[in-house]
């Protein structure tokens, strides 16, 4: 089966995506620094606060996660012409679910300790992630269970 154009598409924009990932992770102390450079920040400018190793490590944390759950993505798509309905897509559904949430409860955590806006956003994202993700696990493993009975009667 040939790969539609609009998934073409998707691939390599999750390949750009990735590959922008990737550099942000490693310039992220860089652009931390500018940040707070430029920024009137109030955590930032605590007395004996330790915010910017705290945020570097949260964002460096959230970054790979953010990475792992593309990474699963463009493996999904590259299933695609042999069909997508496979077992290996509903695991990989399951994870980026699991990630997501344990990324929305990470977030959860930052907001009682350092309380903004963006944080509150971010977690409500990451939770709807999650559980469209498992949503969307759930359509596969049935989808996977209808294609397994319908090749067992050919």
């Amino acid at each position: 089966m040939k790969e539609p154009l609009v998934s073409c598409i998707l691939k390599y924009a999750l390949y750009a995506v990735f590959a922008l990932g990737v550099v942000g992770v490693i310039t992220l102390p860089f652009m931390l620094d500018t940040y707070i450079r430029f920024t009137d920040d109030m955590y930032f400018f605590q007395p004996d606060s330790h915010y910017r190793a705290f945020i570097l490590f949260f964002l460096t944390a959230a970054a790979l996660a953010s990475l792992w759950v593309v990474l699963e993505m463009i493996f999904m798509l590259r299933s695609i012409p042999k069909g997508p309905f496979v077992r290996r897509n509903v695991r990989a559904l399951n994870r980026c679910g699991i990630i997501f949430i344990v990324l929305a409860a990470a977030f959860c955590v930052k907001c009682v300790a350092f309380p903004t806006l963006l944080t509150v956003v971010c977690g409500l994202i990451f939770l709807g992630g999650g559980l469209f993700a498992f949503t969307l696990a759930a359509l596969f493993r049935q989808a996977v269970v209808f294609r397994e009975e319908n090749d067992l009667t050919i």
